[in-house]
């Protein structure tokens, strides 16, 4: 496959390349943001999962080495939703890293965070990953008949 490269150099200082996007399903977003020793995490190859308020999803999170091997933490997970009004997320009793994701009613746009100590020792570091869920509404189950404008006579 032909890359369709294009490479720009002004005097050896700035060097911007274009290249064809890749497909959608390739794309992914890590945003990392580090603070002292707070470090917050999202992954995704979508910026926002779209669930509708009459369904609800099975979410799982799974950690990973800087070089993308599995990696351990130290205890459970801790799971939120960022806005309770728009969605719960419940934890599956028998496995920690598993949770339901609920829209409450209101479309909106909420944040699972799930929160880990990832220092294996007696220390606290944590991590956190974001999911963006953003709820819209589901399955018409009603109608509503409106007059438009004026009565008209008839012709």
């Amino acid at each position: 496959m032909a890359s369709n490269a294009i490479t720009l150099q002004v005097g050896g200082a700035l060097e911007l390349i274009l290249r064809q996007p890749p497909a959608e399903d390739e794309i992914t977003t890590i945003v990392t943001v580090t603070f002292e020793s707070f470090t917050a995490t999202a992954k995704a190859n979508h910026m926002a999962y779209t669930l509708a308020n009459d369904h609800f999803i099975t979410v799982s999170i799974a950690y990973e080495d800087a070089a993308g091997n599995p990696a351990k933490i130290d205890g459970d997970p801790a799971w939120a939703s960022s806005d309770d009004t728009i969605l719960t997320v419940d934890v599956d009793a028998t496995n920690h890293f598993e949770a339901s994701v609920t829209p409450v009613g209101l479309a909106g746009t909420a944040q699972v965070t799930v929160t880990a100590d990832v220092d294996l020792g007696t220390g606290v570091k944590e991590l956190i990953t974001l999911f963006d869920v953003t709820v819209v509404a589901g399955e018409a189950v009603a109608g509503t008949i409106t007059v438009v404008g004026d009565p008209q006579p008839k012709p």
